[in-house]
């Protein structure tokens, strides 16, 4: 420490913003390297820092001097930090002050902007959903307009992340929003007040079946997440909700004390959810026990796949080394590191990989990141349908029961089934022709399309059986539109063929967006359980789940004789 604190001085001396920037960053650097070494025991002296200090300046200098791009020390300094972490582990982070805000305030389940989804598509950028009591909603966007100015800057070349950030920015401050929407003959402008946009973790709650209760937990463990896990619970028991199906799909993660109070609803008193463990002597070392005196006893099955990761599979994990309840999709994604955040005095922040967690039953639940790039880590699990990359002969614990599960390669689950994928040439039509069909039909610009016409969203809409059903006639009229456009963008390599063999996949997901247009996501989620396969398996499995989750609890009190 006495060396960092030398360090610290010679930098303060220095003059000009140069040096501060450098200094703070490589200060941030120096912390970071002084803990491995003190670790191995071998601490360098502060001369020997200050050389690697001043051969840093120097290489700096160097690529300022002669790069072929002008670029900027704070650039430089930041992709100095970033190359270092990376070298440490996939999940080690380092953010800019903006986006180090930006995390923080999800991490908050909120954001300040207008409140929409956005996504890219074949011409721009377009609304897809408005959300509930936000001013994108206020201001009438819909699905299918295309942004093609903010502020009275064109838009129509931006990527989706830059039109975010436009649309972002501080409370209460205002921006143009110029959108081109199907059957307006002119481009419409609406100025809009950014505002603070919850972002639930919840995003469905709703029974899937007369007594089966459905809750659809998949934007991450966010600081709101236990207590609206609570209210969902509330609602569907008071609706006759005997058991539930937990959707953990698609989560990535979040807070870990989040993560606990989740486990924590689920699971007796005294059994253990999580087990952390740092490097020794460390205070990161901890078991994590549940706490409550009343769980909830329905049956359960939860929902994963290979996006399920870190907080998800705590909660999956605690749940099947207790046999609390089935595991039902894919191998989740094997995230087992736990992050720190340290918010630095510039504005910036890090996270960094403090410790590793593990399940009851002592599996570790990271995958293996010692060899390959970031990117097969990051995407190889999509390889073979989500097929897990774990080792050869995975390590086997067993469940409160005595069935064995592995650990190293995230949650296996009890009942593999496998989701609906979607093809390349499906996504190619979906992202092009197809989608720009669905605005012309909402659009009220497809003959026979009078039942698709858009209007007002209507997120509070009581579903209906077989709503909007979707005709022989919309899908010639659709096969007709889709000649022409393939006239007139041939580039894109769509054939009669491809439309042919997706023709009935066309027809669903016709559906399906205008569904979404109509009512919202979650509407649209609960109106098309009937094509989601592995949600199809839990709803079968239940009584399954009450059978093993019985048994568990009758093995615990017997224990406790």
């Amino acid at each position: 420490m006495q060396i960092f604190k030398q360090i610290s001085k010679r930098m303060l001396r220095q003059k000009g913003s140069r040096h501060l920037i450098i200094g703070g960053c490589f200060l941030v650097l120096f912390a970071l390297l002084l803990g491995h070494r003190q670790a191995a025991g071998r601490i360098e002296e502060a001369g020997s820092m200050e050389k690697i200090y001043r051969g840093y300046l120097v290489a700096m200098e160097k690529v300022r001097q002669h790069h072929v791009e002008e670029v900027g020390y704070e650039q430089m300094t930041t992709a100095t930090i970033l190359g270092m972490l990376r070298t440490l582990d996939p999940h080690s982070n380092f953010y800019d002050r903006k986006s180090f805000e930006e995390m923080r305030l999800e991490q908050r389940s909120q954001y300040y902007g207008i409140g929409a989804t956005i996504q890219q598509r074949f011409g721009g950028v377009f609304i897809i959903e408005p959300f509930r009591n936000t001013p994108a909603l206020r201001a009438g966007l819909r699905y299918g307009d295309r942004i093609v100015a903010i502020d009275g800057k064109p838009a129509t070349d931006w990527d989706s992340d830059r039109v975010r950030d436009h649309l972002r920015g501080e409370l209460g401050t205002r921006v143009a929003v110029t959108v081109e929407r199907v059957g307006l003959a002119e481009p419409l402008t609406v100025t809009i007040e950014r505002g603070a946009v919850d972002l639930p973790s919840i995003s469905g709650t709703f029974l899937v079946a007369p007594t089966i209760g459905y809750v659809a937990l998949s934007r991450g463990f966010h600081s709101t997440t236990s207590d609206e896990l609570s209210s969902s619970i509330g609602k569907l028991k008071a609706a006759g909700m005997t058991s539930l199906i937990l959707d953990l799909r698609g989560n990535p993660g979040g807070f870990l004390d989040q993560a606990i109070r989740v486990a924590d609803k689920l699971l007796h008193e005294g059994q253990t959810i999580v087990s952390v463990r740092g490097r020794e002597g460390r205070t990161a070392t901890r078991d994590w026990l549940a706490e409550s005196g009343s769980p909830e006893t329905f049956p359960i099955v939860v929902l994963i796949d290979e996006s399920s990761a870190s907080a998800s599979e705590i909660v999956a994990g605690a749940i099947q080394d207790h046999d609390r309840g089935l595991i039902i999709g894919e191998p989740s994604f094997g995230k087992g590191l736990v992050q720190t955040i340290f918010p630095l005095r510039s504005g910036a922040g890090l996270t960094l990989t403090t410790a590793r967690y593990y399940t009851p039953s002592g599996r570790l639940i990271q995958r293996d990141y010692s060899s390959g790039s970031a990117y097969e880590y990051i995407f190889r699990r999509q390889a073979g349908k989500g097929a897990p990359e774990a080792p050869a002969a995975p390590a086997t614990y067993q469940t409160s029961l005595g069935r064995s599960v592995f650990g190293g390669g995230g949650i296996t689950p009890d009942l593999r089934v496998e989701s609906e994928q979607i093809s390349t040439e499906q996504g190619r039509l979906w992202t092009t022709g197809l989608f720009s069909f669905v605005r012309q039909l909402l659009g009220g610009q497809i003959p026979g399309g009078a039942a698709f016409r858009q209007g007002p969203l209507q997120l509070d809409h009581e579903p209906q059986a077989d709503e909007l059903p979707v005709s022989d006639a919309v899908m010639e009229a659709y096969r007709a539109y889709l000649r022409q456009f393939m006239r007139d963008n041939p580039a894109l390599g769509l054939t009669e063929e491809m439309t042919t063999t997706h023709h009935e996949w066309a027809r669903r997901k016709i559906r399906e967006e205008a569904l979404l247009a109509f009512y919202g996501a979650d509407k649209e989620r609960q109106m098309t359980t009937a094509t989601d396969p592995q949600l199809q398996r839990a709803i079968q499995e239940i009584p399954q789940a009450a059978q093993l989750a019985q048994r568990a609890e009758q093995a615990r009190k017997q224990a406790r004789r």
